[in-house]
């Protein structure tokens, strides 16, 4: 019988079924004599204890992972001991199957409320145990292979939203008549949102944002590869149009995937005072001017990623200071709550209303507040993001 050897905290008991840690409890030393040798030569390291106590202390310093409990036994009956084995986060993992006599419905029933995962009614029978312990050691390593395949993903996953990340603008422009302010939350680690800012020649501004279809790595691969072609795009200030075309050309090669994605370029001048704006399928801008909000107009065309679009068009619309244009993604306003209700865009328009007298990068903090207000502890289905656009009241003002 194997000797007693403690495991340095937080590692596992064993790497694979052959050589899983057995622990058999029994007041009987014919009955340990019987399990024991029933389970020998067959790859697992096994433990014995006398008693209860014997078997706590031995579970705590080699967390075992399965053990085989006698219910019946003087000073800590079976049940005991699993309630303490269950009630350690040290030792709850481990698999506890009784052991016993007892062959009624309610101490059967008692036990797996216990924790316990499965009962074997004494006498015992070799093939039974055997088999019973072979299956539950083998169902325990696969879920612990599933447990570190997730891990592995949610790390992999995490890495992949915070390298995300960095490929969004670390600062947005300032000065120059126009103040920024963005918010951006994906629904997994990584997603499909994309926005920018650009400071462009003569004070004007170039802005994009895009919402690539689906969630996750895909979609963030696509969001990646869209981010790289506007920064290779020549002609932002020249025609918000031909970037939405330019896009669209460029990933000709996704035409035939179900990918798409929504995307608004817009061109603003706070010299000028306009916004020109080309639209392909995504939700219009909100147009904020002495509190009150309104869409802003714009003539869409279909999302990119899809087919060639032969006409992009775009608006024009002017300015006043003091105006503020709100763009966001729709996991904004799609936002359900717990009872799968959505923020939708009156809330939305509410919310920016209801902030105009703040400093724009407390206004949309303030929006976001509402947004997780409503949702309350429901996590996002989709990626948000919000980007708003402050045009001073004075070309020049320092306020913002």
């Amino acid at each position: 019988m194997a000797s007693v050897t403690p495991l340095p905290p937080g590692a596992p008991s064993s790497p694979s079924s052959t050589s899983a840690t057995i622990l058999v409890v029994d007041d009987s030393p014919v009955n340990l004599r019987l399990v024991v040798r029933t389970l020998e030569g067959r790859g697992y390291r096994l433990l014995a204890a006398k008693n209860g106590r014997a078997a706590l202390d031995i579970a705590r310093r080699v967390r075992p992972d399965l053990i085989l409990l006698d219910v019946m036994m003087p000073e800590l009956d079976g049940f005991e001991v699993c309630r303490a084995l269950k009630g350690d986060p040290n030792t709850r993992d481990a698999i506890v199957v009784f052991l016993s006599a007892l062959g009624e419905v309610t101490d059967k029933v008692t036990g797996l409320e216990l924790g316990a995962s499965d009962y074997i009614t004494k006498p015992i029978q070799p093939e039974e145990v055997i088999a019973r312990v072979a299956n539950h050691v083998a169902r325990q390593q696969l879920e612990r292979e599933v447990r570190r395949s997730r891990d592995r993903l949610e790390r992999e996953l995490a890495s992949a939203g915070a390298m995300q990340r960095r490929i969004l603008p670390t600062a947005l422009p300032e000065g120059m008549g126009a103040a920024f302010a963005a918010y951006y939350r994906t629904s997994l680690y990584a997603g499909g949102d994309y926005y920018d800012v650009f400071a462009l020649p003569d004070g004007q501004f170039g802005v994009i944002v895009a919402d690539v279809s689906g969630h996750g790595a895909p979609s963030a691969i696509v969001m990646a590869m869209i981010r790289a072609a506007v920064h290779a795009f020549p002609g932002f200030a020249c025609d918000p149009a031909e970037m939405i075309r330019y896009l669209n050309r460029h990933f000709e090669f996704l035409w035939e995937s179900p990918m798409f994605a929504t995307a608004l370029s817009a061109l603003v001048d706070p010299r000028e005072l306009s916004v020109t704006i080309a639209c392909a399928g995504h939700p219009p801008p909100l147009l904020l001017r002495d509190g009150r909000a309104t869409v802003l107009g714009v003539e869409a065309t279909m999302p990119i990623l899809m087919m060639e679009l032969t006409r992009v068009p775009d608006v024009r619309h002017p300015l006043q200071r003091g105006d503020r244009l709100l763009l966001y993604t729709d996991g904004v306003t799609e936002r359900p709550d717990a009872k799968d209700d959505m923020f939708d865009l009156p809330r939305l328009i509410s919310s920016l209303e209801r902030s105009a007298s703040l400093a724009p990068a407390d206004q949309v903090q303030a929006i976001v507040a509402d947004l997780d207000s409503f949702a309350g502890d429901r996590e996002p289905d989709d990626d948000q993001t919000l980007l708003l656009i402050a045009i001073e009241p004075e070309l020049g003002a320092s306020e913002f």
